[in-house]
This record gives structure tokens, sequence and C-alpha cells, in this order.
């Protein structure tokens, strides 16, 4: 009976420590023939530094992939003679950045895992491809962080957007700003046509008007408009980029195209590791950067706290 009891502690023993060394081993190495496939949209800055970004974290993380280089160059058409090359020798991924990029190639690659990034709306395209990726957009909390912190005293936001693009996420800002005591006040419009209406609606009525992405609303056509509105109304407009705090909205918040680059080598490591996109959570940028128009907020008698200039990535005077 000794014996037994012996040989059974000794076993359990065996068996504990072996599970202890399987659980502190290393994730499978990617192994070094593992293909990537990077597919540009365009020739861009923000483009190139994030596949940089990409790049150089696989090579800090000890990752060695043969990584081809592809530029739709714009044009949607190209995409299948880029990609017909890759029909045969299959990569292990492809890494899609912009949304022409990643709409091209949700169409041509079958089951083959996809990264995207710099692309909007990413959570959409899931439904229909093996996917995942960093998205274009900054999180909702992110946002309204950045706004009550540019403008303390903010009460009132408004917003315009294309319930056929956006309801879900209008939605959601709703509920999130009534956590945070702001009122949200949304605006539908169905066609560029309707903007204007819109705006006046919002006159008198909000601390801000809200940009968000959506391709009804804001784009190159309908600039004008909507910051002459901001202007007239002295209304200070959350803009989406550079250029748009350049043409005179108040702030923009900008991205870290490097270390988007990083996000999508961390998510590029588990998929190399056998994980599949579908498992894996599509994530916002995590660094949020932001451009002011000093000269905007004078106009509009704002008065910006030190440190919100201080801490800008770009000061308009």
């Amino acid at each position: 009976m000794r014996r037994s009891r012996i040989g059974t502690t000794i076993t359990c023993w065996f068996v504990i420590g072996w599970l202890a060394w399987l659980i502190h081993q290393p994730l499978p190495a990617v192994a070094a023939s593992s293909k990537v496939v990077i597919v540009i949209s365009q020739d861009s800055l923000p483009y190139a530094d994030m596949v940089k970004g990409f790049q150089t974290a696989l090579a800090s993380a000890g990752v060695q992939v043969e990584v081809h280089l592809q530029n739709l160059k714009g044009n949607s058409a190209n995409a299948s003679d880029v990609l017909r090359q890759f029909k045969e020798n299959t990569p292990a991924l492809f890494l899609t950045v912009g949304s022409l990029a990643t709409q091209s190639v949700l169409a041509e690659s079958g089951d083959v895992p996809i990264i995207a990034s710099l692309t909007a709306n990413v959570e959409k395209f899931r439904k229909n491809g093996n996917l995942t990726g960093v998205s274009l957009e900054f999180s909702l909390e992110s946002q309204f962080d950045r706004m009550r912190r540019i403008l303390p005293e903010l009460a009132t936001v408004g917003v315009l957007y294309n319930p056929k693009e956006n309801q879900e996420s209008i939605d959601s800002a709703l509920n999130l700003a009534k956590k945070l005591g702001v009122k949200l006040v949304p605006k539908p419009v169905d066609a560029p046509r309707d903007i204007p209406e819109a705006l006046e609606s919002l006159a008198n009525n909000v601390d801000l008007l809200w940009g968000i992405t959506d391709q009804v609303v804001v784009s190159p056509q309908t600039a004008e408009p909507i910051l002459l509105f901001s202007f007239r109304n002295k209304i200070p407009f959350a803009g989406l980029s550079a250029p748009w705090v350049k043409a005179g909205s108040l702030y923009a918040l900008e991205r870290d195209y490097s270390d988007i680059g990083n996000q999508c080598a961390e998510i590029a490591i588990k998929v190399l590791n056998k994980r599949t996109p579908r498992a894996i959570q599509v994530v916002p940028p995590r660094k949020v950067l932001f451009s002011i128009n000093h000269k905007t907020a004078r106009t509009m008698k704002i008065d910006l706290p030190k440190h919100i200039i201080d801490g800008a990535t770009q000061v308009i005077q």
C-alpha cells in the first residue's frame, strides 16, 4: 500500500512539473518561409510610415518573414494583376493599407488571413472575410476625452451623419455622451444637398460640431459649407485630419502611423502563430495625437489652455 502511495505521489509531481514546463514554453516560432504580402492603396507618406513601423516591429520581435510590397496606385482595377501571382503561391497573410487596398484584396484573396489598416469601418469587412486589423477611427472614448480637454465647458455637441453608414456608431456615441453628461445632437443626412439645412438646425444650439468619418458628410466638396457655417456661427468644428485644421477647423485628432504599423505587427504575429483573424478583435489606434488651429480659437474667442497648445503635434497660428 505504501509503495502504491509513493508511486502515485511521484506520478502526480511528474505531471505537475511537465504541465508547468509546458505552460512556460514560448509560442511556436514563425516559420522563416512565411510570406506576407503588403498591399497599399497608393503612394503616401503615412502609408510608408505605417509599413516601416510594421516591418521594424516584426524585426524587433525576431520574426523573419518574406515580405512582398504591392501598390494599387489608386486604382482597384490593378488588384487582379497584382494579386494573380499569389493565387498558387499563397501567402501566410495579407496586410492591407487603405480602404481601396482592403476592399480589393478582400474580393480576390479567398480565405487568406487579412490584417486591415487605415481603413474606414473595418468591422463591416469582417462579415465578408477572414479579417481583422487596426481601425482608422479612434475609439469614441478617446474622441470625447479630447473634446472635453480642449473645451472644458463643453455641454452640447452636434454631429451630421449618414444613417446607412453610421447609425450604429451614433447610437453608441449617444449612450457614451449620456454617461459623460454631454448632450449629443445628431442630425441625419441622406445626401450632400441635405447638409446646409441640417447645419442651420444646429445654429445657436451646440458648442461644438463633431466631424466623423462619413462618405456623405465629410469630403473635399462639403468642406466649404461646413467651415463657413462654423465661422459664421462661431461654432468650432472638430475636423478629421491636419488639412481640415489648416483650412479652419479648431482641431483634429492625428494618428501615429508608425505605431499603427507596430499594432499590425503584433496582430500579424498572432496570425502567423495560427490564430484566426476572426478570433482577434479589431482595435483602434492606441496613440492619440492632435493638431490645433490657434488662429481659429482666437477668432472664436476660445481660450485654449496652455497645456493643450504645448501638447499639440502642430499648431496653426
